[in-house]
């Protein structure tokens, strides 16, 4: 029996156009790919879109006692748009497909491990006869993988399942838009609009009535006091805000001071397993998070898992199995509101089940917190490691504190995200302050 990975971190479904992505976007697109390797077994097959560097690959199979050796890495040949993303069009390469047809020598594959659902890896399954390793085959062979991934359809599930949400609309028409986002402005509330399928708040943009509004988890605020300036705005901004209108856009009612919480589960043939939470920081978009968000009381929480399983329970009807990721904010008034779900190994997923649960151990958060910081320059990633190594900083297994390498190097920026395994918030900051002046 063989296991396949296949790190397809932004598919032709959820992509679109690739050729119309932006270079840097493709390179980060490919670096994150690389986050599969952590999942990886000994004797795994993992399909990948570029070769990870070396120091990478030893690095994190070091930290997982997985033997290197053992694994088999295939990369498919490049296709029209390039080698940062695994298209449909490379997983369906006949010369790839005979290569891995090859590589498995007869062997069946049992389980196939995906960053996310994809009916090009369904078609992918069915050449190799293992429809029946693929969670939820059925759902993702159609395309099921844009359901559990569309800001838009999230807004539609979790309205029928009594999720509480922002006030908000999905707009497939610029008039429609302009209208809800006047309900809200003229109720005196600052506006989110939200591009499908955008990650990290970098499709986000917050309109405001008032000055004074901090734009967190938003990548631009614009203040806005009357509907002849909305629409001049949408005007400008409605192909963006819509993809070239291939998706609707997402109009909801941003809530100031709020925290961005964040729940995973995962779900199968007999219900929804609650995994983690966590906390994501921004300024003004994501940059760190903290595993498990040490300051969330009972109550919010409460209802974040319960009303995040009703979510679970309304996909795993329609068919979809998987990891789970549901995303809300906790207002200062202690009230939650759910803003967005994604079906897929996000970039949390990683951090508290492999960095977490495996190594750092199955009972890290009793007396552990896991935060990930973006965005550390360094000038490659075998001298971060070597620097964090010669500091002290590199995790310690007899301490369980130290710094993990969780990201392979962004040729986009020049940087890493590492997390820092620490006893409190505290000591994770004194452990970034450090880190951050290894390269200053």
């Amino acid at each position: 029996m063989a296991r396949l990975l296949i790190a397809n971190c932004f598919t032709d479904e959820l992509a679109g156009d690739s050729a119309r992505l932006p270079q840097a976007h493709l390179q980060t697109a490919a670096a994150s790919s690389h986050l599969l390797l952590w999942f990886a077994r000994d004797g795994d097959l993992i399909v990948l879109p570029v070769e990870p560097e070396p120091e990478l690959l030893a690095y994190v199979t070091d930290m997982t006692g997985t033997d290197a050796s053992t694994l088999r890495l295939l990369v498919p040949p490049p296709g029209t748009t390039g080698t940062e993303l695994l298209t449909g069009e490379r997983l369906g390469n006949p010369q790839f497909r005979e290569e891995l047809r090859k590589t498995l020598d007869g062997r069946p594959v049992d389980t196939v491990l995906t960053l996310t659902p994809d009916a090009a890896v369904a078609s992918l399954a069915r050449f190799l006869g293992a429809e029946q390793a693929v969670p939820g085959y059925g759902f993702v062979s159609q395309g099921g993988g844009t359901l559990v991934n569309s800001k838009a359809v999230f807004r539609a599930v979790a309205a029928g399942a009594g999720v509480p949400l922002p006030e908000g609309a999905v707009c497939t028409n610029r008039q429609d838009a302009e209208d809800a986002i006047m309900e809200l402005l003229d109720a005196g509330h600052p506006v989110m609009l939200k591009r499908d399928y955008a990650c990290g708040g970098l499709g986000n943009e917050i309109l405001t009535p008032v000055p004074g509004v901090e734009p967190v988890g938003a990548g631009r605020i614009l203040q806005l006091r009357d509907r002849a300036a909305v629409r001049e705005y949408l005007a400008d901004r409605w192909l963006w805000l819509t993809n070239d209108g291939h998706h609707p856009a997402v109009v909801e009612r941003y809530f100031p001071d709020s925290r961005a919480i964040f729940v995973e589960f995962v779900i199968d043939d007999h219900g929804a397993v609650f995994s983690q939470q966590g906390e994501m920081l921004s300024a003004p978009v994501a940059n760190a998070q903290v595993i498990p968000s040490p300051q969330l009381e009972a109550g919010p929480l409460a209802v974040l898992v319960t009303a995040g399983a009703r979510l679970c329970e309304s996909l795993r009807s329609l068919g979809y199995r998987g990891f789970f990721c549901a995303d809300a904010i906790v207002t200062k008034d202690g009230d939650v509101r759910f803003t967005e779900y994604n079906g897929r190994i996000t970039g949390s997923t990683h951090i508290y089940t492999i960095i977490g649960g495996q190594i750092v151990g199955p009972d890290y958060a009793k007396d552990r917190v896991l935060v990930e910081y973006c965005g550390w320059p360094v000038p490659s990633f075998a001298a971060a490691a070597e620097r964090l190594a010669e500091s002290g900083l590199a995790y310690d297994r007899e301490t369980r504190t130290g710094v993990v390498i969780v990201k392979a190097y962004s040729h986009a920026d020049g940087t890493i995200r590492y997390c820092a395994v620490a006893e409190d918030l505290a000591a994770a900051a004194r452990i970034r302050d450090r880190v951050e002046s290894l390269f200053a």
